[in-house]
C-alpha cells in the first residue's frame, strides 16, 4: 500500500495529537465531537527572499559537468555561502532578542535593549569568527577564553531555537512563551554582566544601591491579590500533598515541604512560583480546567522576580528551580533544555553544586534530575558539566568525588549518587549539545579505561546501596513483569536510574571486552526498570520514568509488554497530570505493532 503523506494544514491540536484532521472551519469535527478548543496555525507559504542557493558566479556553476569526472575532485571556497547563513542566522536572533512581552512598557522591561542586542549580537560574531567580544559603552564586559569556560554548555546555547507549534502551552505566540523568553533572557544577562562567582550565599540580599536597579524595581508590579484566601488555601494543600513530595523524593529533609514554603513568607516572587506550581499541576491534571490561574500567577512570580535576579539570593535560585518545574511539566519534553539553560547558567555562577549544603544542595539535586532527564531525551551531555557537580579544592577528580558519596551514610545521598553516575555516562556516552555528530569511539583507548571505571562504579553502586534503597518485597513469576515494592521515592528513583545507565553502558560496550563476572544482560535492566514502574505508585517517582521507559520499552519485543508500558504511561499522565502521550507515541511508532 502507497504511504500516506503526512500534511501540515490541520488544526494545531489534532497535530499535537497526531490525528487526522478533517480541516473544516472554524471548528474541525475532531475538535467539535471531543468539545475541544480548535486553533489553527499561519498557513506557511513560499517566500522568494528565503530561497537559498548558489548564484551563477560561483566556481561550482561555471564548471563543466563533463569535465568533472577527468579532472578528480577540487575543493571549492563556499566561504561566502557560509558568511551568508550566519549573516542571515544572526538577523533571527536579532528579531528574537529585540522582541518584548509588553508594547507598552518597552523603554522599561525589555530584557535587551537594542542597544544590548547590538553588541550580544557583535559579540556573537566576533565569537564564531575567531575573535574576542568587544564592549560598548561598558554595557557588557568582554569575555575570554577562561570565561566561556566557566559556562561551556549554557553559554554556547543562549540562542538556542524556539519551540514548535506543538511545544504545548509554550508554543510561539502565546503569553507563556512570550514570558518565559522574558525570564531567559534576563538569566542570560544577568550571568554574563556580573563576576561568575561569589563568597556566601545570603538568604537576603539587599538590591545594589545603583540608579539602574533602582529604575528596573520600580518596573516591578504591585502586589495585587490574584487568589482569594480559599483558593490560595487549596494550592498550599496540594504543594504539600502533591507537588512537595515530587521535588523531595531525594531529600530526606524535605526542604521543598518545610523549608522553602517558610521562605516564601519574605520572598513574594518565591510564593507566586509555587502558587503557580501548584495550580499548573491541577490543571494538567483536571484536563478540563482552564490555564488561567495558572499563567496569571506565572506571570506575576516573574515579574516580581526579575528585579531581584542581581542578588542571586537562594530564594532567586529557588523561583528559577521551581519555575522551570512548571515549564517541564507544561511544554514539549524535546524542548527541555531551552526552559533549563537559564537556570544552568545561573547555578553555575553562583558556584552552587552537589555538597554545597542546606537550600542550596536540594535544590541543585532537584535540578540536576531535570538536567539528566533532558539530557536522556536529546541524547546529549548535561548542560551543567558533570565536573561542576561537586567541587572539590583540588579541581575535578572522578575517584575522590566517589569516595565523597561513598562516605556518606544517609540514603537519599546515594540516591543522588546514582544521578550523579547517570550523568557521567552521558558524559562518556553521549555527544556535545554544540557538535551533536561528534559522538565517542568505542575502539579509542581512553574510551575504554573510562567505561571500564565507570562500570565498576555502577556495579559497586548496586552491591553497597543501603538498606533503604533495596526492595521490601520482590516476585519474580509475575507476569508480564517482576513485581519490584520499594518504601520510598529515593528507592524507586535512584533504583530505576541506576538501571538506565546499566543499558545504556552496555549499549556502548567497547568490542571485544569480556566482563568478569558477567554482567546481567540488558533485557533484564529493561524489565527492572518496567517492573518498578509499574510496581510502586510514588507519583514523584513516576516523573522520572518517563525517558528509563523508553529506554527499556525499545528492548521489548512482546505485544503483551507492549501494552503494559503503553497502560503504565497513560497511568502517570492521568493520576499525576506528567505528560507521557508522547513518549507512548513514540513507542508504537518504534514497534510498529499497536493501532
Amino acid at each position: 500500500m502507497a504511504k500516506n503523506r503526512r500534511t501540515r494544514t490541520g488544526c494545531l491540536g489534532c497535530r499535537r495529537k497526531k490525528r487526522k484532521c478533517d480541516e473544516v472551519h472554524p471548528r474541525c469535527g475532531t475538535c467539535t465531537r471531543r468539545d475541544e478548543p480548535c486553533h489553527w496555525g499561519l498557513k506557511v507559504t513560499f517566500r522568494e527572499e528565503n530561497a537559498l542557493g548558489l548564484d551563477e558566479m560561483h566556481p561550482s556553476m561555471r564548471k563543466s559537468r563533463l569535465r568533472r569526472a577527468r579532472g578528480g575532485y577540487e575543493i571549492l571556497d563556499v566561504t561566502g555561502e557560509v558568511i551568508r547563513d550566519h549573516e542571515r542566522d544572526v538577523e533571527l536572533m536579532r528579531d528574537d532578542l529585540v522582541r518584548d512581552d509588553d508594547d507598552d512598557d518597552d523603554d522599561e522591561r525589555s530584557p535587551l535593549t537594542p542597544q544590548h542586542t547590538d553588541v550580544a549580537v557583535a559579540n556573537l560574531i566576533h565569537l564564531s569568527r575567531g575573535g574576542r567580544p568587544e564592549p560598548v559603552d561598558g554595557l557588557l564586559p568582554p569575555l575570554g577564553d577562561d570565561d566561556l569556560l566557566q559556562f561551556p554548555p549554557p553559554y554556547l546555547q543562549v540562542f538556542t531555537p524556539e519551540g514548535s507549534l506543538e511545544d504545548g502551552v509554550f508554543m510561539p505566540g502565546s503569553a507563556y512563551a512570550e514570558l518565559h523568553t522574558t525570564l531567559r533572557h534576563h538569566l542570560i544577562q544577568e550571568v554574563r554582566s556580573n563576576v561568575p562567582t561569589r563568597a556566601a550565599t545570603p538568604e537576603d540580599q539587599p538590591l545594589p544601591d545603583s540608579s539602574e536597579d533602582s529604575a528596573r524595581a520600580s518596573t516591578a508590579p504591585i502586589d495585587a491579590p490574584l487568589l482569594t484566601s480559599e483558593e490560595e488555601i487549596v494550592l498550599w494543600r496540594n504543594w504539600i500533598n502533591e507537588v512537595a513530595p515530587w521535588l523531595d523524593k531525594f531529600d530526606n529533609l524535605r526542604h521543598f515541604q518545610n523549608i522553602i514554603p517558610c521562605m516564601a513568607s519574605s520572598h513574594p516572587h518565591l510564593r507566586y512560583a509555587i502558587l503557580a506550581l501548584s495550580a499548573r499541576q491541577i490543571e494538567l491534571k483536571e484536563t478540563t480546567r482552564a490555564t488561567g490561574q495558572s499563567l496569571s500567577l506565572y506571570q506575576q512570580a516573574i515579574h516580581l522576580l526579575l528585579p531581584e535576579l542581581p542578588t542571586r539570593s537562594t530564594a532567586v535560585i529557588a523561583s528559577c528551580v521551581i519555575l522551570c518545574v512548571l515549564e517541564m511539566g507544561s511544554c514539549s519534553p524535546k524542548a527541555w533544555r531551552r526552559h533549563l539553560d537559564g537556570c544552568a547558567s545561573l547555578m553555575l555562577a553562583v558556584g552552587i553544586h552537589g555538597f554545597v549544603g542546606g537550600v542550596e544542595q536540594a535544590l541543585f539535586w532537584c535540578f540536576a534530575r531535570m538536567d539528566v532527564c533532558g539530557g536522556l531525551i536529546s541524547s546529549v551531555k548535561t548542560l551543567i558539566p558533570i565536573t561542576h557537580w561537586v567541587l572539590l579544592p583540588g579541581g575535578p577528580d572522578l575517584e575522590a568525588t566517589v569516595q565523597l558519596f561513598k562516605a556518606k551514610q544517609e540514603f537519599d545521598e546515594w540516591a543522588n549518587y546514582s544521578a550523579f553516575l547517570l550523568g557521567q555516562v552521558l558524559d562518556l556516552v553521549a555527544p556535545t549539545p554544540s557538535a551533536p555528530l561528534d559522538t565517542p569511539s568505542r575502539t579509542d583507548p581512553s574510551f575504554r579505561a573510562r567505561w571500564l571505571q565507570l562500570w565498576s562504579y555502577l556495579i559497586e553502586w548496586h552491591t553497597l546501596r543501603p538498606a533503604p534503597l533495596h526492595p521490601i518485597l520482590t516476585i519474580p513469576s509475575a507476569h508480564p513483569f517482576p513485581k519490584i515494592l520499594y518504601s520510598n521515592g529515593a528507592a524507586i528513583s535512584g533504583n530505576q536510574l541506576h538501571h538506565t545507565a546499566s543499558i545504556l553502558m552496555l549499549q556502548a560496550q567497547p568490542p571485544g571486552l569480556r566482563l568478569t563476572p558477567k554482567p546481567r544482560s540488558i533485557l533484564w535492566h529493561a524489565r527492572q526498570v518496567c517492573a518498578i514502574s509499574m510496581s510502586n505508585d510514588h507519583h514523584g517517582a513516576w516523573t522520572n520514568c518517563v525517558q528509563p521507559l523508553w529506554i527499556a520499552g525499545r528492548c521489548m519485543s512482546s505485544r503483551e509488554e507492549h501494552r503494559a508500558i503503553v497502560e503504565c504511561l497513560e497511568r502517570i499522565e492521568r493520576e499525576s497530570g506528567w505528560k507521557t502521550q508522547w513518549r507512548v507515541d513514540d513507542l508504537k511508532e518504534f514497534w510498529g505493532d499497536l493501532e
